[in-house]
């Protein structure tokens, strides 16, 4: 019950899984979970597999009815906020925006009855996307890929005062009014007061990040964001010797050597030109909610009319970001293979005739993918341009160096330099030749920058050979 049981780690298994351990009184639960169902007995406890943040479990009541009981892992964020923050950002997806999510009956922080935080919350109706997926038509995937464009339109609507994550005002203390956003409960009477304070962004809290002393929000401007973000990398830098989740096999003879001042440099000089860096276009930087993780395990739609989404889940972590940092495609359409560039009709290859009927079936595959995934953009464009521009932006020069800088304590300094020396180099036509360009690369950094890129993406090349040859799931030292 209290253990992770869902996997196992090449090194380091020890302390991923304490990680991962929450220990709690299951009959203290079960006795919350009865009273708030109206029930009168709880018959049946049932541990559903269990992601990497949490610890799930399914209460079957005398009288028939099912609730899931959530108890979020170490690992998953802030005690107290990483609960309270998905509790209150459910119910205003859900009464606010008309997004399916489930709907909370019970929660708390850390009690002694219970010794864990918790949430009580439906079982979800209908069957898993996931489960019925590869077997519908073209035209029902379309509807729902339509129907997901609807709800992230919806999730950019709102204008939020700040950078964060949502939460009851009355579960806060001491917050400035700007914080607050007062809507009316859709479903009720009542009126909801949710307010934006600390973020809940896993990017805070992975990897020992939780244990610096940085700033987690909330943030008025774009600019006090991405510094903050640069400045928890760097407070990382300083306190651990070590660097987590490594894309590639580094460290070796001939192999590339991340040092920390090597990423230090990288960030500094990150921070002398950040504020030339935010989009023109101000509605693609706003604070937005964004669900990260729609996969079809996380959608459930009616088994007999399955383009009709009945509920979304796993709203965890979510939280108010900038909308070119947020956004990207539902991993439900993300593929393998090439992402034809424009928006012209996908076609099969010229040599189509030629090939094996199963090179065939998989060109058809393919093209079935790379049409879906095409589809969402022109639906972007037609219906919410100002997401379509943000996924511009986030492929742009500025938008990548934004986007990794937030991750250097990591990896990918090389990457990131080469950027900012591309940036230099271009300096006039991309901010002007009025202002003075706060970078100063010699061409000495520049060809160490150029051999350290290639060191650093042939240990990456290596240990995407490794992970498959041995079949892992995931990065050395991490879950699936």
């Amino acid at each position: 019950m209290y253990h992770y049981t869902s996997g196992r780690w090449l090194w380091n298994e020890k302390e991923q899984l304490s990680r991962r351990y929450v220990k709690f009184n299951l009959a203290e639960l079960v006795k919350i979970a009865t009273r708030a169902t109206g029930s009168k007995s709880c018959v049946e406890v049932q541990k559903l597999p269990e992601g990497n943040f949490s610890k799930v479990f399914l209460l079957t009541m005398e009288d028939g009815k099912e609730v899931i009981a959530k108890l979020p892992n170490p690992n998953a964020g802030p005690q107290y906020f990483t609960t309270a923050s998905e509790v209150a950002t459910m119910d205003y997806v859900r009464n606010v925006l008309n997004i399916p999510a489930p709907t909370v009956y019970a929660w708390s922080l850390p009690t002694e009855e219970i010794g864990a935080e918790y949430s009580i919350m439906e079982k979800s109706r209908g069957v898993a996307l996931g489960k019925v997926w590869d077997d519908l038509p073209g035209p029902d995937k379309l509807k729902i890929v339509h129907r997901l464009a609807g709800f992230e339109k919806a999730l950019v609507s709102t204008r939020f005062p700040m950078y964060g994550s949502i939460y009851y005002a009355d579960n806060l203390r001491n917050i400035d009014p700007d914080q607050v956003i007062e809507l009316g409960d859709k479903k009720n009477t009542v009126s909801v007061k949710f307010a934006v304070d600390p973020t809940t962004n896993r990017t805070f809290f992975d990897d020992g990040r939780n244990s610096v002393n940085v700033q987690r929000g909330p943030w008025a401007s774009l600019e006090d964001y991405a510094f903050a973000r640069a400045n928890r990398e760097l407070a990382c830098l300083q306190t651990f010797s070590k660097f987590p989740r490594p894309q590639g096999l580094f460290y070796g003879p001939g192999q590339y050597q991340p040092t920390a001042q090597r990423k230090q440099e990288t960030l500094q000089n990150f921070l002398k030109i950040a504020k030339f860096l935010s989009p023109k276009d101000k509605e693609i930087s706003k604070p937005v909610l964004w669900h990260p993780d729609l996969h079809g395990d996380n959608i459930f739609v009616n088994p007999d009319q399955p383009t009709e989404i009945i509920s979304i889940i796993d709203w965890q972590a979510v939280n108010l970001s900038p909308l070119f940092l947020q956004a990207r495609h539902p991993a439900l359409i993300e593929f393998e293979g090439p992402i034809p560039e424009g928006l012209k009709a996908i076609s099969l290859p010229d040599n189509f005739n030629e090939l094996s009927p199963e090179e065939q079936l998989e060109a058809k595959k393919l093209r079935a993918a790379q049409s879906l995934y095409k589809h969402y953009d022109i639906q972007m464009i037609e219906d919410c341009p100002e997401i379509a521009a943000a996924l511009k932006f986030k492929n742009s020069l500025a938008g990548q160096i934004m986007g990794l800088s937030g991750s250097l304590f990591s990896d990918g300094e090389p990457i990131v330099q080469g950027m900012l020396i591309r940036l230099q180099e271009e300096w006039g036509s991309r901010v002007g030749s009025s202002i003075p360009c706060p970078l100063s690369f010699t061409e000495e950094d520049k060809e160490h920058q150029k051999e350290d890129e290639t060191k650093w993406a042939s240990g990456v090349e290596l240990m995407e050979e490794f992970l498959g040859q041995v079949g892992a799931l995931g990065r050395l030292g991490e879950s699936q």
